[in-house]
């Protein structure tokens, strides 16, 4: 990657950091883990060595703390990853910022037509109860981490609208489907 600019996942969690404060990389992970989210990967080969590559280009520093008989490693967001972080979130916005949202159920959906009209109805009624289960999700982590403030509580409220939009595309795709 060129000098300068950062992936998308470096600079959510930079924003993580900032948000948390000081913070480990277990903590970015958890944060990530229990979000209802698939974007990114909070797995430990992910974040681990992102955490030292942030160090690394000074976007973050790192200082030991010793909690009984470990040391944790608490990270905090520079001057430098500050203003990293200032311009990702922009204005102006980039390109990939605002372009039609990854979805991979979107995706499968285009090529119901290898399916037959039973496996179709299936694959509908699938997609509907685990869209339910991700609004779950959605509401629980509300409930878990609660709004640190109207950011929070508008990023959350995106999560909701997007889930029941996609629930009303599966029931106009399934009114659809009975006339195929």
């Amino acid at each position: 990657m060129p000098r300068g600019r950062h992936s998308e996942l470096e600079c959510f969690v930079l924003g993580l950091v900032w948000q948390l404060g000081g913070c480990s990389a277990y903590d970015v992970r958890r944060t990530m883990g229990d979000s209802p989210s698939s974007q990114w990967s909070a797995s430990t080969g992910a974040i681990y060595p992102l955490m030292r590559r942030l160090q690394r280009q000074g976007l973050v520093t790192m200082k030991q703390e010793k909690t009984g008989q470990r040391a944790r490693r608490v990270y905090t967001i520079t001057t430098t990853g500050r203003r990293v972080l200032r311009q990702w979130v922009g204005p102006p916005l980039a390109p990939e910022a605002i372009s039609v949202a990854h979805d991979p159920l979107r995706s499968r959906a285009r090529f119901l037509g290898v399916l037959s009209p039973e496996e179709r109805d299936a694959w509908v009624r699938a997609a509907t109860s685990a869209l339910a289960e991700i609004m779950a999700r959605v509401r629980a982590w509300e409930q878990k981490y609660g709004p640190r403030d109207e950011f929070q509580r508008l990023v959350s409220r995106n999560g909701e609208l997007e889930t029941q939009a996609r629930q009303a595309w599966l029931n106009e795709m399934a009114e659809r489907l009975k006339h195929c």
